[in-house]
């Protein structure tokens, strides 16, 4: 059922994209636009000045429309794509929306409507950014897309796995090395695996469980292994149990290692536990959800219990979960419930904040919403200023919370950044990544920098460039 709803999904956005191609324009400025030729029948011309123009996000541009060569404020202002072109008024002001892009403002002459002109409008960075910067580091071996990337106790990032041409997953795994910026093989996986977990456990190794050998085909993984750095190889481990038991992690991470040393897994059916001493998952209690429970993100919270967010329901995934999992008792609990209806289905991640709350971005709708959850059991919406779907989130030491790229319609990776700011509750916009990419890795790096690795970047195939983000 999962493999019918992924190609749906992604059958709906490319009929999206192509919409969308109906009303926008292409990314950049282009070539300045000419002014619309007036019918043979009518002495009426209008021209547009600037006939081109860069704006920052939210700033504003006055446009001077001229009629017959005289500027005149005897026209009809528009703006293409609707609201999310921006907008302007009567007397020619226009305002950029807080997104990039590029758009066309319309003068309309009210003498005669047949007639118009247009200027091409660009939308660019603020005039103010948060500082940071996003460096381009070495590439990796292998291009790669919904893998997963775990900073080892020594300062390396294990890569492993994920997406490569032609959907297939991927068995080959390389370690970052941050002193270096360079990339090295390590052993492969037993199983070629994406969009599976990885969970650094008490011992320094690392847990892969579950995912998928083909995204498009929905061959799913039930297996598990362990990474072991000081050997550099994969061995197996006990496999999941429960009936339909995929973990299935796609951006988010379904599984966390709990204050004990086990590893908690949100795996569909039933939740279960990886204990490292014995080698073997063990299902907990049943979920609270009446029905199949497909989890999405797994969050330990300051208070011990495990916060799991997913969907269920019939028709599939038509309702959202949000459950409580207690280690101690072994049972489901329901909290929440979310704000957003988009949010059951996947594309979002949950970030753990310095003072408990828990932050959830990228809704599956290329809406801009985000939520926050609080130790109490309640969600409480904020505008996050853009959608970024299939975009990693990372905390720094400071609290602040990276996130950069995302999904385009039509599949590419966004170059977008921001920095969600606990203090205040806002975002603020910070340079755009060096590559556009969705279904990537952020890892953040002992000197307080964040590793991004892979993702896609020109829809279908996946990147091995990676950059690292500096806070200034």
């Amino acid at each position: 059922m999962k493999s019918h709803l992924r190609k749906h999904l992604w059958f709906s956005r490319m009929v999206f994209a192509l919409s969308l191609g109906l009303l926008f324009l292409p990314t950049g400025c282009g070539n300045p636009s000419t002014p619309a030729t007036p019918s043979a029948s009518s002495s009426v011309s209008v021209a547009i000045t600037p006939s081109a123009a860069t704006v920052p996000e939210g700033g504003s541009l006055s446009f001077l429309a001229m009629v017959n060569g005289v500027a005149d404020t005897s026209v009809t202002w528009s703006v293409q794509v609707g609201a999310t072109g921006g907008s302007i008024t009567n007397s020619g002001v226009y305002t950029a929306p807080n997104a990039l892009g590029t758009y066309r403002v319309v003068a309309t002459s009210v003498a005669d409507p047949t007639v118009s002109a247009s200027a091409v409008v660009t939308i660019d960075l603020p005039t103010s950014t948060t500082a940071g910067n996003f460096t381009a580091v070495g590439n990796m071996i292998t291009a790669r897309a919904a893998h997963t990337a775990t900073r080892l106790p020594n300062g390396k990032v294990l890569i492993a796995g994920g997406e490569g041409d032609g959907f297939q997953a991927l068995a080959s795994a390389e370690l970052y090395d941050p002193s270096t910026h360079t990339f090295a093989p390590t052993g492969s996986m037993i199983t070629p695996r994406c969009r599976h977990s990885a969970t650094l456990l008490a011992d320094g190794r690392v847990l892969i469980a579950g995912g998928s050998q083909n995204i498009n085909a929905g061959a799913f993984v039930f297996t598990a292994e362990i990474y072991d750095p000081s050997t550099g190889a994969f061995t197996a481990t006990g496999d999941l149990t429960s009936i339909g038991g995929e973990v299935y992690a796609p951006p988010g991470d379904v599984t966390t290692l709990l204050p004990d040393g086990r590893v908690f897994a949100a795996a569909t059916n039933n939740a279960e536990i990886y204990d490292p001493q014995s080698g073997t998952f063990t299902p907990t209690g049943p979920y609270a959800a009446p029905s199949l429970v497909y989890g999405t993100t797994v969050t330990l919270l300051t208070n011990g219990k495990v916060l799991v967010t997913g969907c269920a329901g019939s028709p599939f995934c038509s309702i959202g979960v949000t459950e409580l999992f207690d280690p101690q008792s072994g049972t489901f609990g329901v909290t929440g419930p979310m704000m957003d209806k988009y949010y059951p289905d996947y594309g979002y991640t949950a970030t753990l904040l310095t003072d408990g709350r828990v932050l959830f971005l990228g809704s599956d709708d290329f809406s801009a919403d985000a939520e926050v959850y609080d130790l109490a059991g309640t969600f409480a919406s904020i505008a996050s200023g853009v959608s970024q779907e299939l975009a990693p989130a990372s905390r720094f030491t400071d609290g602040t919370v990276l996130v950069a790229g995302g999904q385009l319609p039509g599949g590419n990776g966004s170059t977008y950044a921001q920095l969600y700011v606990p203090a205040s509750g806002t975002f603020e916009r910070v340079g755009d990544m060096i590559v556009g990419r969705h279904s990537h890795t952020a890892t953040p790096l002992p000197d307080d920098t964040v590793l991004i690795t892979g993702g896609f970047s020109v829809w279908p195939g996946p990147t091995s460039g990676a950059e690292v983000y500096k806070p200034r």
